[in-house]
């Protein structure tokens, strides 16, 4: 009934458009065609990650625009909003007792608040060729609470290496490591040992339309590559029951 309307409706003006109220009246309805058109194409997906949060974004037209967020056990541990596949505004980042990790403003490209307290769990080694701007450059952090960043790779890690490594290793000898570039690209690494020899295996963190992104380590308005390194211990994850081993490729 909408299209037919339209479709006469179109015919009407088309005859009349030398009417200035009649281009100003067609082009406020074809705003409101185009607009409904949109929200018959908006949808609101969700995704399970690793730890065991869900993630649930929109879509408008297959492309990411509105709300993004991601719950765990009953809170919301992130929250901010896309337009037209672009992080926009402020993004928030909280801990599991409510507590914000950490809060940033797109728009503005900076880091508004963050959770020190919480950083001093991680060791960051800046890259920068230089000791004296290694000592004095502000760190690389992923922007998710690490309270959540540790359950997913570990979780991912346990997945990637092989079965029988895990019964095997050190587990004093586990890290992972973000070597994040300076544009702030990461690729991830999980190492440990087994009687002494050194294992390392890359692991697959990112997986659209869920990626960390990353603070980049600067220092007098430049930045910096940067290894950001977490120690944990792996589990070796049930075969049968609720805690089969993870498929995030």
């Amino acid at each position: 009934m909408t299209e037919l309307f339209l479709e006469y409706f179109v015919k009407f003006v088309t005859l009349n458009y030398n009417s200035l109220f009649m281009k100003y009246l067609f082009a406020f309805l074809l705003g409101i065609s185009m607009f409904s058109s949109n929200a018959q194409n908006l949808r609101q997906q969700k995704m399970d990650l690793p730890d065991g949060s869900k993630l649930t974004y929109q879509t408008i037209n297959n492309e990411l625009n509105g709300i993004y967020l991601i719950d765990k056990d009953g809170l919301t541990v992130l929250r901010g909003n896309y337009v037209n596949e672009k992080r926009v505004g402020n993004w928030y980042f909280f801990n599991k007792d409510k507590s914000l990790f950490a809060r940033y403003n797109y728009d503005a490209k900076k880091l508004l608040s963050v959770d020190t307290k919480m950083l001093a769990l991680a060791t960051v080694n800046v890259k920068s060729g230089n000791e004296d701007i290694n000592a004095k450059a502000s760190v690389s952090l992923p922007l998710i609470s690490l309270e959540q960043y540790f359950p997913i790779v570990t979780r991912l890690a346990e997945s990637t290496i092989p079965l029988t490594d895990i019964y095997k290793l050190d587990q004093n000898s586990v890290y992972i490591t973000a070597k994040v570039d300076d544009q702030g690209k990461a690729e991830y690494f999980v190492n440990y040992e087994i009687k002494g020899k050194k294992q390392e295996y890359k692991l697959k963190v990112d997986k659209d339309p869920f990626f960390i992104d990353w603070v980049v380590a600067s220092y007098e308005g430049k930045t910096y590559p940067s290894e950001f390194i977490i120690k944990t211990k792996l589990n070796a994850p049930a075969q049968e029951g609720n805690h089969k081993r993870i498929n995030w490729l």
